[in-house]
């Protein structure tokens, strides 16, 4: 009783934290995106993104969601989708939720990921094009699967829960409050459900199943448990901890780089993907493809780097300040040696 007890405590004291965390987060963008859909501005911004939301067949609307989360978060961006849902012509089949909800799992929260790559040594603009692409690539293929196969056609009925379609002040706030409280239950059930995980070992399990794919894509014994981090927590935890082990004299830039890469591609294996089915993405896409995809890209990304000396990589790839200190180490080293 006594450890049932702890256990739910801890689910609702780190709900609690997640949930002031997003508010303050929340809140404004909830706002902002109600001034947006007021004054019209919605389409005009839609347009950005318009030509490729055709491409993976998506509604243009949705290009906002997409732009939310790479600009703020995932969380920003299934705001902004709740916010729009019900000014959609029609809703998103289960395909296109699949789709889009894919494409933000690999390409979101820029400011602060391509932040944390570029600390560990990689140039910002080549980690966006890896993300950034990739998530295009990926809109592509899957809209392509599900419409030849006529897969996942099934609409998503979430407006009535989450939308905010109403344009007085007062009844979008209630609908906000709403949203508000969905959410909290989503992130309560995350936290509940990766606490049980984590207390019955069950990640430690998984986490050693992936140890064999990691060695094949030719991430080194030094970054293995990093990434294995990233992979199961976010780039935030495996990057934050790479940050410093990179800076090793035993670790190559590319040993960051394929770890960086596949954290960038496919990471909080756990959360995020349990998120994304809670609203409504499917399996085949979220979990399935979204892995082999991300195996798949590290892997031709490494036969790539494997064609080229470390020096031109490490011009092409890294960071002047991440040569800077390799050269300040490898200097060390050889006094050191003298």
């Amino acid at each position: 009783m006594k450890n049932i007890k702890e256990f739910f405590t801890y689910c609702f004291k780190k709900t609690g934290k997640s949930i002031w965390n997003l508010l303050k987060l929340m809140i404004p963008v909830s706002i902002i995106i109600h001034c947006i859909q007021l004054a019209g501005i919605l389409p005009h911004l839609s347009n950005i993104l318009s030509p490729i939301m055709k491409v993976v067949n998506l509604p243009v609307e949705t290009a906002l969601v997409w732009v939310t989360a790479m600009v703020v978060n995932i969380y920003g961006g299934l705001l902004s989708l709740f916010s729009i849902y019900s000014s959609l012509a029609e809703p998103l089949t289960v395909a296109q939720m699949t789709t889009l909800l894919t494409m933000i799992l690999i390409a979101h929260t820029f400011p602060i990921e391509l932040g944390i790559a570029n600390k560990t040594g990689i140039k910002v603009w080549v980690m966006f094009l890896i993300r950034f692409g990739c998530g295009i690539i990926a809109g592509i293929f899957l809209a392509w699967f599900y419409k030849a196969t006529n897969w996942c056609q099934t609409p998503v009925t979430i407006a009535n829960t989450f939308s905010a379609d109403t344009p007085t002040w007062s009844s979008w706030a209630l609908h906000e409050l709403k949203n508000y409280g969905m959410i909290a239950c989503i992130i309560f059930t995350l936290v509940t459900l990766i606490h049980l995980l984590e207390v019955t070992g069950a990640i430690n399990w998984l986490n050693k199943l992936i140890l064999p794919a990691l060695q094949w894509l030719g991430i080194s014994s030094a970054m293995l448990p990093l990434t294995v981090a990233g992979l199961s927590l976010g780039i935030a935890y495996g990057g934050g901890l790479i940050i410093e082990e990179g800076k090793r004299p035993d670790v190559k830039a590319k040993d960051i780089f394929y770890a960086m890469t596949l954290m960038g591609v496919f990471h909080s294996i756990f959360e995020d993907t349990i998120l994304m089915l809670s609203i409504g993405g499917h399996w085949s896409g979220i979990i399935v493809f979204r892995m082999l995809f991300a195996f798949l890209v590290t892997y031709i990304i490494m036969r790539w780097c494997n064609s080229q000396n470390d020096e031109t990589f490490d011009w092409r790839v890294m960071t002047k300040s991440y040569r800077k200190h390799k050269q300040t180490i490898l200097a060390q080293q050889i006094n050191k040696n003298n």
